[in-house]
């Protein structure tokens, strides 16, 4: 495919540190993990991973401390396809998520470090794409500087793609410029108030949604696949299946690869297979980076699923 538009993706770099576990542990209760992993993620990174191995030209817009954390941050991303220069050092320290994987489900308990120590001026001369060009953020850095980037994107008329998460209420003056939202269910019901297990949940979600001021709407939800709806269109991508062992970066290469298919002016059909193609992927191996997929390996995926 050819290289249509390009995409930003501003958020978080943490490092991820992933234990497993066969139970949670109760109230004072310690507990034996194994298969432990330290890997460079964060919700920005992993999408920006994402859609730079599809084959995107990628930009990631974060920050990391001035630790060693950082340091192996740097090294890391810069391995994996996409443009680096708009990631600032702060006086603070690298974003770290704690992450414990039981039972094909994982818990995260984030510190957010230099995540919430970037700064607005940087955000807003990175964000510097031409017409087209997609914009993609989540919630593991302020508010407002999401919001003002997202701003900016559309005084350019590129594209914005709001991703929610860690879930939270969703302040309504940012709706105006979002094109796209995407949630799991859990998001999905927080901002809501339906939790969603099939198609028609998704519309009652969207019929709320749309009076808010949200125009374009994606659901995933995991094995039942996702919903897209619009108020003139409703798709639905059934899941691929697969034999899951670590679904942790499954909900950020979604999101990285459905803006991929959006930069290669893909229709939107095409877009959420590709994104569930390589969601079910990223479950595939354990960790996140390293079970990003390229597009032969969705495409394999897609085709050995006919």
């Amino acid at each position: 495919m050819n290289q249509k538009n390009k995409v930003y993706v501003l958020g978080s770099i943490n490092v991820d540190m992933s234990i497993s576990v066969d139970k949670i542990p109760l109230e004072g209760e310690n507990k034996s993990g194994h298969d432990f992993i330290k890997n460079i993620g964060g919700k920005g990174s992993n999408q920006a991973v994402s859609a730079a191995k599809l084959g995107a030209k990628t930009y990631l817009i974060a920050a990391v401390g001035n630790d060693i954390f950082g340091k192996e941050a740097l090294i890391s991303i810069e391995k994996n396809g996409f443009d680096t220069r708009y990631v600032s050092l702060a006086d603070s320290h690298t974003g770290i998520a704690f992450i414990t994987r039981t039972n094909r489900d994982n818990r995260i308990i984030l510190h957010e470090g230099a995540n919430h120590k970037i700064e607005q001026d940087k955000v807003l001369e990175a964000v510097q794409g031409n017409p087209g060009d997609i914009l993609v953020s989540q919630y593991e850095i302020p508010y407002e500087i999401v919001k003002s980037a997202f701003k900016k994107a559309k005084s350019l008329n590129m594209i914005t793609i709001l991703n929610p998460a860690p879930a939270r209420y969703l302040e309504e003056d940012i709706y105006p410029y979002v094109d796209y939202i995407i949630l799991n269910q859990t998001e999905c019901e927080i901002l809501s108030g339906v939790y969603p297990t099939h198609e028609q949940d998704v519309k009652k979600a969207a019929s709320y949604l749309f009076k808010k001021g949200i125009t374009k709407l994606i659901v995933t939800m995991g094995s039942k696949g996702s919903v897209y709806m619009s108020k003139d269109e409703l798709y639905e991508s059934k899941a691929y299946k697969i034999k899951t062992v670590d679904t942790t970066g499954a909900g950020d290469a979604y999101i990285g690869a459905f803006a991929y298919g959006l930069a290669m002016h893909e229709p939107i059909t095409t877009c959420l297979k590709i994104a569930s193609a390589a969601g079910a992927y990223a479950c595939l191996k354990e960790g996140v980076e390293d079970a990003m997929g390229t597009y032969s390996d969705i495409e394999k995926l897609m085709e050995e699923s006919k």
